[in-house]
Formats: structure tokens, C-alpha cells, sequence
């Protein structure tokens, strides 16, 4: 595995029109951490100082180390804008039955020293992982209790060499309870596993996982409040750390801003509205992160480092070359 790997960047997803049939298009933008602040100014404007970068079309389901993983009409892609190469999966094998749930996710298995996607279902043992080095995909047990899984957040969170995802689990004993949970899975050991959710009242909406302070981080939004609140799960118990007045634009993604690249105390957050800000936890005071120009709207972000994994695989897409 090659071991470059440049600091830690942002990468930016913009949505935007081309005017005249306004068919939507999607383009992404690299930024470092210190550069932040300098897109941040009472107009909402960019200084010119920016890097496209260049993207097959598809859904972006997850990034890691610097891969990106894309759900396109022709199946998954493994994109590495860094280098320019690509590598396009092979179709994961197919049962007679439905394929429900669509979990997916992508990460790193450190034991390995490999990346891996994996699709999860709720019919037994039609669970799957692509292992990128051998380029197969394997068949897996799905999880325990898959039956009562009614519904599973489509992208999983990568994080210490597992995937996250926000579920929904119905239990029929002794009554019909409907529990939110947050299904995990090693990408070493291959096995499943559950975390409770903080017992909430009705107004609370599990948004998001993201990492804060080094620890798996859980968001919600309060509807009767109208503020969002990130705990994160220590010593197997979940803790508060920070409680976000956002009014109304409740927080679905929060990514920690490095102290040494902007000032310290410092979230950027994505909210319902798919509007990006940087929120100052010391004085509450949350500021847009601005567009380009008024036909485009910043939409998501991604932690992206630059690497040179897929060197030795996949194929090389040169400049002028369609994606």
C-alpha cells in the first residue's frame, strides 16, 4: 500500500444549472482547512483561489484516504481524483430474491491493508463485500435479526475500521415497538453489531454520525427547542458535548476544524437546507460559507486527503479523457 498522504483538505460538492434546459449538474471544489476564513466575507463570494476537481458522474456513497466510491448507472467506481485513476467494480453477485435495504458502505481494513465496500440485506445471507485487492466480491451472513430492520440510512459512516449506520428496528415483544439503533459492522472480523440510540421523546430527529474529539459522534435536532445537539458514545454510554443553536436549519453533518488551521472551536456544518456553515462554539455565532455566484449552492462536504492508492490498479484517465 502506498503511504503518501498529503494534509487534510475539504472537499466541496456544488450543485449548480446550466441556464437554459436546467438540467442539474454537479462539480466539486478542493479547499485546505487554513483556506476556510478566506471564503467567508459579508457578500458570500469566493476569492478566485480554488482547484476543480474532477468527478465521474454517479452518487458518491463514501470517501476514504483520499477514494472515493460512486454509485453510477454502470455499478460502483472507485475514483481517485489525486492520480486520475479509476477503477470500476464488478457487479456484485444476484439471488432471486429482492435486494432490499441498500445499505452501503466503504472503508479500510487496517488488519488487511485494504479497502472494502459492503452491501447489507435483510434476507439472510444475501449480504455482500468487495475486497478491492482480490477484485471479488464475498457472500456474509446479514445482520442478526435482519427480519426486524424495516429501514437502514442508505451511506454508512467509516470510522476505527468499522461502518455506521442509522437504522430503524421494529420490536414485536411484548408490543410492536419502533427503536432507532445504529448498526455496525468490522471490516476485519466481518461481523455485525448494535448500538442504542439515548432514549428520546418525540421531538428529537436522529440527523447524522459524524467523529468529534476522536470518538464516534451521533447528531439531532430537537423540533420543540429547535436546536441540535452532538454527543458522542465514550465507555459505552453516549454524553453530550455540544449543543447548536441553529434555530430552524437543523444539522445533518458536522465535520471538527482542526485548531491549527482555523480558529479553534470551530464546526462546519451541512444542514437540512444544504446550506454549509462554520459555527464558533465558544461564541455561537454562525457564519455562511458562500457560493461561487447565485446559480450555485454548495450542497456537501468530505474529508479528503491526497494519496496515491489505485496506482497499481484500475486505469489512469487523462486529462482531456471522458470520466
Amino acid at each position: 500500500m502506498h503511504t503518501f498522504r498529503s494534509p487534510q483538505k475539504i472537499l466541496f460538492r456544488h450543485l449548480t444549472s446550466d441556464g437554459k434546459n436546467e438540467e442539474r449538474k454537479v462539480f466539486y471544489t478542493l479547499h485546505g482547512e487554513e483556506e476556510l476564513p478566506m471564503y467567508l466575507c459579508p457578500k458570500r463570494v469566493y476569492i478566485d483561489i480554488t482547484t476543480t476537481v474532477p468527478f465521474p458522474s454517479g452518487d458518491t456513497i463514501a470517501s476514504c484516504n483520499g477514494t472515493f466510491c460512486l454509485l453510477t448507472e454502470k455499478g460502483f467506481t472507485l475514483w481517485n481524483p489525486s492520480i486520475r485513476r479509476k477503477l470500476n467494480v464488478p457487479e456484485f453477485p444476484r439471488r432471486s430474491e429482492s435486494f432490499s435495504l441498500q445499505g452501503i458502505g466503504f472503508g479500510f481494513d487496517p488488519i488487511s491493508d485494504d479497502y472494502k465496500i459492503v452491501r447489507i440485506s435483510n434476507v439472510k445471507n444475501h449480504s455482500f463485500v468487495y475486497v478491492v485487492k482480490s477484485g471479488t466480491w464475498c457472500e456474509i451472513a446479514s445482520p442478526n435479526h435482519a427480519n426486524q430492520i424495516l429501514s437502514v440510512r442508505y451511506d454508512a459512516l467509516f470510522f476505527n475500521g468499522v461502518l455506521h449506520w442509522v437504522i430503524y428496528v421494529c420490536h414485536t415483544e411484548p408490543k410492536d415497538i419502533y427503536i432507532r439503533r445504529i448498526l455496525t459492522f468490522d471490516l476485519s472480523t466481518h461481523v455485525f453489531g448494535m448500538i442504542p440510540l439515548p432514549t428520546s421523546n418525540r421531538h428529537w430527529i436522529t440527523t447524522g454520525l459524524t467523529t468529534i474529539q476522536g470518538s464516534l459522534a451521533l447528531i439531532s435536532y430537537n423540533d420543540e427547542f429547535k436546536e441540535s445537539w452532538i454527543r458522542v458514545w465514550r465507555d459505552d454510554s453516549w454524553s453530550v458535548v455540544f449543543k447548536i443553536n441553529t434555530d430552524e436549519l437543523y444539522v445533518v453533518g458536522a465535520l471538527e476544524l482542526h485548531p491549527q488551521a482555523t480558529n479553534n472551536g470551530d464546526l462546519l456544518l451541512n444542514t437540512y437546507s444544504h446550506r454549509l456553515h462554520v459555527y464558533n462554539l465558544k461564541t455561537g455565532v454562525s457564519s455562511r460559507v458562500g457560493e461561487f455566484n447565485a446559480a450555485l449552492s454548495l450542497c456537501y462536504f468530505y474529508q479528503c486527503v491526497e494519496t496515491l492508492h489505485l496506482l497499481d490498479m484500475g486505469e489512469s484517465i487523462g486529462e482531456t479523457e471522458e470520466l
